[in-house]
């Protein structure tokens, strides 16, 4: 008898144990981060950082988006909406919006103000600090979905980026935080009208310049001066260093101690987007000894986070998941160092030329300075033609056929893979390749008519001069690490192929609420099951 007793008693504690929700979900996103850094730098990490992480959770080590672009904006949108552009509506960090026939912000709303530690404390500091919100994105977060399911939670998003704090957060969220172009921590009217005492105590106590070094060096591989850059630009060049990562650690753990996240009966949420990672990867590439140093503090800063949970929270009571907004192209300059096929592509060249091949196809008068007005923008590799024009001028039949004239003009450039009409991406469902991967990140209201690809290896002109970037549907900008960690996550590891999209529905499916409402991806049943 005593023997059933013990067993019933040791079967209900599994079953509490094992039902027991976590009381905080820590979102980790490193801006810019490759998947292959954790094993490139990995005898230069700690034993408490990203090694605990891999050592002591779950590592999804094939996880890709399903999109292009692989911007920041959207980047974050998909993380925590379960969803790709073509839903959430995030396209690129900046668009062209082709109603207002101007280009907007993913992040920016001319409706709110800034609110920040100045005088009045709502004051705009410089006019568009502050001037933001997520109501660009079109669906729910994870964050909105653990508010509707218990409004007592608490949801709070921190980058040195705004799109990376409000993306993340979503709609409904309590506070979004992210630091202004002179180093200081800012808001916007959308979450709240003054900081709270606690965060301008802190900041008046820590000021950005505390943070700073004379110099930014490394062994003996570079040295730059940073008082010179200060005296140039002001403390905002904090982000452009790995002290930038640390300043924003710091005050996460503010946030936790002083909103005493975790602390609670309810599930909070703090999302935390590291962004000197993206500053350094783009201006000396993810080859360089400064992304190498950089990865090497930011290790430390991890190691802070993971141990004041350990401490405060409890391992058991939290889940924490690190991923990237997207990964980094290695330079051109480098890749042709190793005779690896790549180059730098001229956009306005491109454009130039195809405009004059609209003007000899609709045979329009030569020089006629008119023929501009065939096409209204063309960014993040997308073609807007001027519709209106083009009907009023040549009729409804050219306006039908000129993307295809456009699209199959484009081929001809070395530099470009594919190119995609809205027609086809809106008409077509595609399910693999690289074409469902540029439909995944099209948005029919939102995108332009002609989509092109670029090649492996390939980038804009604008950084044959040095540094690097990333938005295209290739391995390098798409593939990033996910490593779970926490309440009941099990160790491990797999090279199954996983979706960035995944994330929210395991999230939503480790707490019991509804997937955000847009969502499209499945949980990762190796540790929800």
């Amino acid at each position: 008898m005593k023997k059933k007793i013990t067993l019933l008693l040791a079967l209900f504690l599994m079953i509490n144990l094992k039902a027991k929700k976590p009381k905080l979900v820590i979102g980790i996103v490193v801006d810019q981060m490759r998947y292959d850094y954790i094993d490139r730098f990995w005898n230069d990490f700690g034993s408490n950082g990203f090694k605990k992480l891999v050592k002591e959770g779950y590592y999804f080590k094939n996880t890709h988006f399903s999109y292009a672009p692989t911007y920041t904006g959207p980047g974050h949108a998909s993380i925590f909406t379960g969803t790709t552009p073509a839903h959430h509506g995030i396209i690129a960090n900046n668009w062209y919006d082709k109603e207002l026939r101007k280009s907007i912000y993913c992040a920016g709303n001319g409706d709110m103000h800034t609110v920040c530690n100045c005088e009045q404390n709502t004051i705009d500091i410089s006019s568009e600090d502050g001037k933001m919100s997520p109501h660009h994105m079109l669906t729910t977060t994870i964050g909105d979905e653990i508010q509707l399911f218990n409004p007592k939670s608490k949801v709070i998003g921190i980058s040195l980026k705004d799109r990376g704090a409000i993306l993340s957060a979503g709609h409904s969220a309590d506070a979004a935080y992210w630091m202004d172009g002179h180093g200081d921590w800012i808001s916007s009217s959308f979450y709240m009208e003054n900081l709270p005492d606690w965060l301008i105590e802190y900041q008046n106590q820590n000021p950005t310049s505390s943070y700073i070094e004379s110099k930014w060096s490394f062994k003996n591989k570079f040295s730059h001066n940073l008082d010179s850059l200060i005296n140039l630009k002001g403390y905002g060049i904090i982000k452009s260093t790995p002290y930038g990562n640390t300043i924003l650690s710091d005050l996460a753990l503010e946030i936790l101690k002083n909103e005493k996240l975790g602390q609670n009966t309810t599930t909070d949420l703090l999302t935390i987007s590291f962004s000197s990672t993206d500053y350094i990867g783009h201006q000396y590439g993810p080859h360089s000894f400064e992304i190498l140093d950089t990865y090497q503090r930011l290790d430390k800063d991890i190691a802070k986070l993971l141990n004041y949970i350990n401490m405060k929270i409890g391992k058991e009571n939290a889940i924490v998941f690190l991923t990237a907004d997207h990964g980094v192209s290695s330079e051109p300059s480098k890749l042709m160092q190793f005779n690896i096929p790549s180059g730098y592509f001229s956009s306005s060249e491109m454009i130039d030329e195809l405009t004059t091949h609209l003007r000899d196809q609709f045979n329009w008068p030569a020089n006629d300075f008119l023929a501009k007005e065939f096409i209204l923008n063309y960014s993040n590799n997308q073609l807007f033609l001027n519709h209106d024009f083009i009907k009023e001028n040549m009729g409804a039949e050219t306006l039908r056929l000129t993307p295809e004239i456009c699209s199959n003009f484009l081929l001809k450039y070395k530099g470009v893979k594919n190119t995609y009409t809205s027609k086809q991406l809106h008409n077509y469902q595609y399910n693999h390749s690289t074409h469902a991967k540029i439909q995944q990140g099209f948005n029919h209201k939102r995108s332009g008519d002609i989509i092109v690809e670029l090649q492996p290896g390939w980038i804009s002109k604008s950084w044959e001069k040095g540094g690097t970037t990333h938005g295209s549907s290739h391995s390098y900008d798409t593939h990033v690490p996910l490593i779970f960690w926490g309440n009941n996550i099990s160790k491990g590891e797999t090279t199954k192929l996983a979706n960035i999209k995944d994330i929210a529905p395991t999230i939503s499916s480790l707490l019991e609420i509804s997937f955000p409402n847009g969502c499209t991806g499945n949980p990762l049943i190796d540790i929800t099951k």
